[in-house]
């Protein structure tokens, strides 16, 4: 597959992600894009994350792209670093998604009095690294 083809891809596996809406087993889909076709297994994991009052998932990093549906509440996210827009915290309300291509140090919180509930599904392929690489207590 070429790498500008990824992107489209990945995208269909949201698609079919939300549609199965949880875990699903490695699954080929072929997709045509103009004269190119894109015949590539994808694997689908993730599940429902809910963060009480002033929680938070602790400094943690996705290895394979993420995608995130906010469901309830406000999700925070604290970028450790990345390019201008990415770089600090960014407020993510009820209704609202992003995707993490992965790769950047983060902390999801809940900085409110309220639980929040997000949807997160790691887009990878079989025999791909763990999604979720956590930081080491000395960082």
């Amino acid at each position: 597959m070429t790498s500008d083809l990824r992107p489209a891809a990945m995208a269909a596996g949201i698609v079919l992600a939300l549609a199965s809406a949880g875990s699903a087993p490695a699954q080929n889909f072929t997709m045509k894009f103009g004269t190119a076709t894109v015949n590539e297994p994808l694997f689908v994991t993730g599940g429902t994350v809910e963060l009480e009052p002033g929680g938070q998932t602790g400094r943690q990093q996705f290895r394979v792209p993420t995608f995130i549906f906010v469901i309830e509440g406000q999700l925070v996210t604290d970028y450790q670093d990345g390019p201008v827009g990415m770089k600090g915290a960014q407020y993510h309300a009820a209704g609202q998604s992003f995707m993490d291509n992965g790769g950047w140090w983060h902390n999801h919180t809940n900085r409110s009095d309220k639980p929040v509930r997000y949807l997160m599904l790691h887009l990878g392929y079989p025999g791909r690294p763990d999604p979720i690489l956590k930081a080491d207590k000395e960082d």
